[in-house]
């Protein structure tokens, strides 16, 4: 009878381990794309407009649903003939008085795995014309686990002496959590939409949806 206790108990040890192993894998995490930079939080939008010449188009990358989030690639391409990489992206926001996305902001916001006083450290990055990559992790401390939105990037490009108003432009944000084991979760792939091309999605509570459908 002991035996069997024993055996029983190993096998529920080995199910909960495994539930727990399972439950932190950011199954339900996904990301999003906040072009409201002077706003802390995520915001939303994906359509900048009015973006001429020499000008700054930012975006910041928002995660949500992580459990266990130690590492982000964040893979961006764009037309490399139309801008070009901006020494204003980074792991958080920190901007004073620049001009992005036809408005003056000014904005401070840190990376959602620096919230405990951790610093993060990247590798591999690719920065070539039309395309830039990286990947960082969060050093020392747990793994972040959050149901809210936290911001982990800021991309900034600027167009060229030759981009105008009339001139579209697509980037394409493909963005990857490692949990601590190092397994992956793939986030997917969002488009950001410079002078349109794409349909802009506000965010909105759920009071204001259901206020929608009264008479």
């Amino acid at each position: 009878m002991k035996k069997v206790m024993v055996a029983i108990l190993a096998l529920t040890l080995s199910l909960m381990m495994a539930t727990v192993a399972s439950a932190q894998q950011n199954k339900l995490a996904f990301f999003d794309i906040d072009s409201n930079i002077g706003t802390a939080g995520f915001q939303g939008g994906k359509v900048v407009t009015g973006i001429g010449a020499n000008a700054r188009v930012g975006l910041a990358i928002f995660v949500k649903n992580v459990d266990q989030l130690r590492t982000i690639t964040v893979d961006f391409t764009w037309d490399g003939t139309k801008a070009a990489f901006n020494s204003d992206s980074g792991f958080g926001i920190d901007l004073e008085e620049r001009n992005i996305n036809g408005a003056s902001v000014t904005a401070t916001e840190a990376n959602m795995m620096t919230a405990d006083g951790s610093s993060v450290s990247g590798v591999g990055e690719v920065n070539e014309a039309g395309h830039y990559a990286i990947t960082f992790a969060k050093l020392g401390g747990a793994a972040v686990e959050s149901s809210d939105y936290g911001l982990v990037y800021f991309l900034v490009l600027r167009t060229t002496a030759t981009f105008t108003t009339a001139d579209q432009m697509t980037v394409k944000a493909s963005i990857k959590a490692l949990n601590d084991a190092g397994v992956e979760k793939d986030l997917g792939v969002r488009d950001f939409y410079v002078n349109g091309g794409g349909v802009d999605v506000k965010t909105s509570t759920w009071g204001e949806i259901k206020s929608q459908f009264k008479e």
